[in-house]
């Protein structure tokens, strides 16, 4: 399958381990990165207790570049629309 450009980008996937949306938001972005080039960097929220403030029980939370672009349940639709929006057609 072709990538969708040629830009390296970095996902940052805020969860938790004991969290079934958080594994299914892995999973969506592992089949995301077939279409688009990109790194994920897997953050566990209980480890931080800053992000467990920030986050609660919101999560998983997907960022780009510190904004937030997916949050609870994540598709690949919306992570799609999200990535175009926020970087045009340079994925």
């Amino acid at each position: 399958m072709t990538r969708l450009g040629p830009k390296f980008r970095t996902l940052v996937l805020y969860g938790a381990p004991d969290c079934h949306l958080c594994h299914d938001a892995l999973a969506t972005l592992r089949r995301l990165q077939r279409l688009v080039s990109f790194n994920i960097v897997e953050v566990n929220i209980k480890d931080h207790p800053e992000l467990q403030e920030r986050f609660g029980l919101v999560i998983p939370v997907v960022e780009v570049g510190g904004k937030v672009i997916a949050e609870t349940k994540v598709t690949e639709f919306r992570l799609l629309r999200q990535l175009h929006t926020i970087l045009g057609t340079n994925w």
